[in-house]
């Protein structure tokens, strides 16, 4: 094969390879798989792999973003019109409700497990 022959068909294969951005780290049951690929799709490139945090927005794995203290109407409104402090941007045009309903899922399952010693 000549090397234009193969720039041809490595490129894009690298391009969409590279292009799928943050992978999700962890494992999660069937009914939140959808909800997972949607988050990594559009939050985790600033809120981390499985919303662990970056140095560009916090990890919503928190006591803090329970459901309790921050509820699923107010996930979904700052998903579409962005944070009240103007930090995150709106989302709206990444993403349909069914997008922000099964993200609101998987991270309500994420959340299970926080405890005092970890929020």
């Amino acid at each position: 094969m000549n090397k234009k022959l193969i720039i041809k068909l490595i490129l894009p294969i690298a391009i969409l390879a590279s292009g799928c951005g943050i992978e999700p780290q962890k494992v999660v049951p069937e009914p939140y798989i959808l909800g997972q690929a949607s988050f990594h799709k559009v939050c985790a490139n600033c809120h981390g792999a499985d919303a662990m945090g970056t140095n560009k927005a916090p990890g919503l794995i928190h006591s803090k973003y329970s459901e309790v203290n921050f509820s699923n109407k107010k996930v979904a409104k700052t998903i579409m019109n962005g944070s009240s402090s103007g930090a995150m941007p709106a989302q709206k045009n990444k993403v349909n409700q069914e997008d922000i309903k099964q993200i609101i899922k998987y991270l309500r399952y994420a959340q299970k497990d926080i405890t005092p010693e970890n929020s």
